[in-house]
């Protein structure tokens, strides 16, 4: 696996690996409290009422804490008003001191508690679990029988949280109640309030959270059922009949409270203050016989009997002056009592929601992460990445909030969200970086082949070619030295290498500098192609341009040689170069160049191996630009030979000459040839006229006017003598067409003549 695909498949694991450590903060439970609000909100009971121990009921009673005889006056009234159960969020674990009455008597308000406790049967108390406080066996033995929970089984259950110590009420008080459960509320790391333990265990027996005994009891006492991820009561009986409610757990075994979307004051409130104004207000009736009082006292009974009938009530305190008081995602001074009543309110509303195990989410994360890997590998354009990658990021939102609204289970959002994000933008970073080294790297590889503008174009614009074979219109171009290998009989290894740089180095500037790629070497022949990988309108102009400026060139580096070896060596020639020269000019060697273009439809791409590539072409037409090089011998050109396709491309901007129409080696089909003179720019008056006498000599030719022909092609042979294709046709005309006979394949001349389709047919490459 190669350094770039590693990256690549590291970036997903390494962002879900880091946003995992969000698990270990609160940013998922505050997601979890975003999410609740898209839920139905829950409803508010009739049937569970906060009495609060408020700042009306500590101006009217005096001072707080109240004596336990004035809660023992409350319990009475609420259980003759119907209330169904009575739940003190309230701790009596020490003794009162004795107090004294109106009449200045002493009497003790442990007594009046303890009495009207043994009285009711609606009262609820609560106890304290830690990890250090003890019990006497007495009193554990009350503990055990008023506040563990009955008709309970567990199944498996390995999460439930385990106390080794407890603060109990007065047992007194304790066991004349109808039951108790735990106040134990932790908040979360950032101090909310958001779950709590329904149930927990303390010396091998399972207690309930403080109002669970009270709800349990509304419910008809069902069979209770703990397993790891839920709770169920079986058979509840609820106002729409018995039935099994589940009370889903989250991965720390506690209940995720799902508080009513308000304020705490909004609640189904009752303050105890109204209670106990009852109590004064029967009182003074009692006592004085007064009826002053008996409009307020009939007003106020009233009003608890429309709030308290088959009431769950719980007793707590939520005045200014207290301190109990936490935050929850709708409040930030929020009394805590609160959580308990939401707690009773939940369940006999059957209103909760789940969570996911961590795992789920970190394995929804690494999904999202490597599809979003996957998308910037199909998707090539930057901007491309980023709509898509934006899109999968917000997907993977949506279908968890989605999913949440409609199981009610939350999978953890914190995880998915920073992964897929983290991984989006390292994506965008990788693939930003990735380009600009492909931009380096078609920069550095083409660059040997291709103009600077081509090179440019491809980086800026990558998808302009295709890698593998494609089918172009383009031009190709075939050069060759003239008797090679009589160099290769006369330099040294060393001398020919740097000959062969000398004159490589410059013939492919000029074709890189028309916009053509170099498709390979091949000892001194260039085999080069224009019109790839960027496609050009103009490509056959520019190919015959270049080879133009290839025999230019040739001549001023033949001026160079000779000059560079009539004087001492260069400073900055190598040795080698310099000594190739010499012998060059010692030999009477110089450098010719010939040319075969051809222009049509050909294959070109990368072609090979996965891991040997090179940019090449492939086709009839490219074979047929490789004999045209090759037919310039058998004419004795000035170097250049393009097909009749690569003609009609031209236009008036070369002057060109025709030849014959010929079939070279292994291409049957007859085609014109042409020999590119020069740029129409650049001609003189000699050279346009010469071209326009050479087409009446051809003409002739064509028509049979063997003796016209003749004539016209030795004045052009008198005209400019260095014209080898002139004498060629002076020497067939006079050989062979003269005397009626046509040349054939054993008359050495290099063609021979087919009489039906009035063409030459080349014998030699």
């Amino acid at each position: 696996m190669n350094s770039r695909k590693l990256l690549v498949f590291l970036t997903p694991l390494i962002c879900v690996a880091i946003s995992s450590l969000f698990l270990f903060t609160s940013s998922d439970a505050k997601l979890a409290d975003l999410n609740q609000r898209i839920l139905p909100p829950t409803a508010i009971r009739d049937d569970v009422v906060m009495v609060g121990i408020d700042d009306y009921a500590i101006e009217l009673i005096g001072t707080f804490p109240f004596t336990r005889d004035i809660y023992a006056g409350c319990i009475s009234v609420m259980e003759e008003m119907g209330a169904d159960s009575v739940v003190f969020d309230l701790s009596f674990i020490d003794d009162a001191k004795a107090a004294v009455n109106s009449d200045f008597e002493p009497f003790y308000p442990d007594d009046v508690m303890e009495a009207a406790l043994e009285k009711s049967k609606i009262t609820y108390l609560n106890f304290t679990f830690d990890y250090y406080s003890h019990i006497e066996d007495y009193e554990r033995e009350i503990f055990q029988e008023k506040c563990a929970v009955k008709n309970l089984t567990a199944k498996n259950d390995r999460i439930t949280k385990e106390y080794t110590g407890v603060q109990i009420t007065i047992p007194n008080f304790l066991k004349n109640a109808v039951g108790a459960g735990c106040v134990n509320a932790d908040p979360d790391r950032d101090n909310y309030y958001r779950r709590v333990n329904a149930l927990v265990k303390y010396d091998g027996e399972y207690y309930s959270h403080l109002t669970f005994p009270a709800v349990l009891k509304k419910l008809g006492n069902p069979d209770v059922i703990v397993e790891n991820r839920k709770i169920t009561l079986q058979n509840a009986q609820t106002s729409s009949g018995a039935k099994n409610i589940v009370i889903p757990r989250g991965n720390d075994g506690k209940v995720i409270l799902k508080y009513p979307p308000i304020q705490f004051d909004d609640y189904n409130y009752l303050s105890i203050g109204d209670i106990y104004r009852v109590v004064q207000l029967k009182m003074y009736m009692e006592e004085d016989g007064e009826e002053e009082y008996v409009d307020e006292y009939m007003n106020l009974c009233t009003e608890l009997r429309k709030k308290l009938p088959s009431a769950l009530c719980i007793i707590g305190t939520c005045a200014t002056s207290t301190s109990d008081y936490g935050v929850n995602q709708y409040e930030a001074q929020y009394p805590l009592p609160g959580v308990h009543y939401t707690f009773a309110n939940q369940v006999l509303n059957g209103d909760f929601v789940g969570e996911a195990p961590a795992i789920v989410s970190i394995i929804y994360a690494l999904f999202f992460a490597l599809l979003l890997v996957y998308v910037s590998f199909i998707v090539k354009s930057t901007s491309g990445k980023i709509i898509h990658g934006f899109i999968v990021v917000l997907l993977s939102e949506t279908l968890l909030v989605v999913f949440y609204r409609i199981t009610r289970i939350y999978v953890g959002q914190t995880v998915p969200l920073i992964s897929t994000f983290l991984t989006y933008v390292s994506s965008i970073i990788i693939g930003f970086f990735m380009a600009a080294k492909d931009k380096k790297f078609i920069t550095n590889a083409f660059s040997q082949c291709l103009s600077k503008e081509i090179v440019n174009q491809i980086v800026v614009h990558p998808d302009s070619f295709k890698l593998g074979g494609e089918s172009i219109e383009m031009s190709a171009i075939f050069t060759d030295i003239r008797k090679f290998s009589s160099f290769s009989e006369l330099l040294s290894a060393a001398q020919l290498v740097a000959l062969l740089n000398y004159y490589l180095t410059k013939m492919s500037d000029i074709i890189m500098a028309e916009g053509g790629t170099i498709d390979k070497y091949e000892g001194d022949a260039i085999v080069a192609l224009v019109g790839a990988p960027l496609k050009m309108a103009d490509h056959a102009r520019r190919a015959v341009r270049a080879a133009l400026n290839m025999k230019a060139s040739e001549k001023l580096m033949n001026e160079e040689i000779r000059s560079v070896a009539s004087k001492a060596k260069p400073e900055t020639m190598s040795e080698d170069l310099y000594s190739a020269f010499k012998l060059m000019v010692i030999n009477g060697k110089e450098i010719f160049t010939r040319i075969g273009i051809n222009s049509g439809e050909m294959i070109a791409g990368y072609m090979g191996s996965e891991n040997k590539k090179n940019y090449t072409m492939m086709g009839n037409n490219v074979n047929l630009a490789s004999r045209l090089e090759g037919v310039n011998k058998q004419y004795g050109t000035f170097g250049i030979l393009v097909s009749e396709e690569t003609f009609r491309q031209l236009g008036d901007e070369f002057i060109c000459r025709r030849l014959d129409k010929v079939q070279v080696v292994n291409v049957n089909t007859p085609l014109n040839l042409y020999e590119p003179l020069s740029l129409a720019s650049k001609a003189d008056a000699f050279l346009v006229q010469y071209a326009s006498d050479w087409e009446k000599a051809m003409t002739a030719f064509d028509q049979a006017d063997y003796e016209g022909a003749v004539q016209k092609f030795k004045s052009l042979s008198e005209q400019n003598p260095s014209d080898k294709v002139a004498l060629y046709y002076v020497n067939l005309l006079e050989e062979f067409f003269l005397r009626g006979t046509y040349p054939k394949k054993d008359d050495d001349f290099g063609v021979a003549y087919n009489t039906e389709l009035k063409c030459f047919k080349l014998l030699n490459k």
